[in-house]
């Protein structure tokens, strides 16, 4: 698939490169994002390298796509957010994380918004789904503004920190997308 850049008043999104190695390197670091993702925590040394060149090589395959997410405002790397396609149920799962410096702009929103486009759009998706633990409500009103609907709690179903942690799921169909909705 051709590389793509997506594009919003809050941010920009492109498919990650070498260059933002120490980038996510030193904001995934942070214990907060370990906490509220299975980002390891101390983040190892070597493993934004190894991230990126896998990220690199599933998009090659179009197994995912990730995507750096760039704040406009800044010009500034601010996270990362990919779509893991499921082609054989025509659906995906996203995942995404923002670094500490960024929390609280809209940034997480703009980018699921464009990662949903992408996935209806480009991808030819009917459902695309995310979830988050329920001691990270900010991740819930993000997938909120960006339309998705709330579809329960998994209880127990995530392994996280040595214990079963539940998980709150939402999703959105292509029969509910309607583009510019949210914008």
């Amino acid at each position: 698939m051709k590389k793509t850049l997506l594009d919003s008043d809050l941010v920009s999104m492109r498919p990650l490169g070498t260059g933002d190695v120490s980038f996510i390197q030193r904001l995934a670091a942070a214990k907060e994002i370990a906490n509220n993702t299975y980002v390891p925590h101390p983040y190892p040394p070597g493993a934004a390298e190894e991230f990126v060149a896998k990220a690199r090589e599933q998009w090659r395959s179009e197994e995912a796509f990730v995507f750096a997410i760039v704040e406009k405002a800044s010009g500034q790397f601010a996270g990362c957010m990919g779509i893991h396609p499921a082609s054989a149920h025509n659906r995906a799962e996203v995942g995404y994380w923002i670094g500490l410096p960024y929390w609280g702009r809209g940034l997480a929103t703009a980018a699921l918004r464009l990662i949903i486009q992408f996935g209806f759009d480009k991808l030819k998706l009917n459902r695309i789904a995310a979830g988050h633990f329920p001691h990270n409500p900010a991740s819930g009103r993000v997938m909120q503004k960006a339309k998705m609907r709330y579809e329960g709690r998994l209880r127990g179903a995530l392994y996280h920190h040595d214990e079963y942690k539940d998980e709150l799921r939402y999703a959105i169909l292509r029969s509910d997308y309607k583009p510019h909705q949210s914008q």
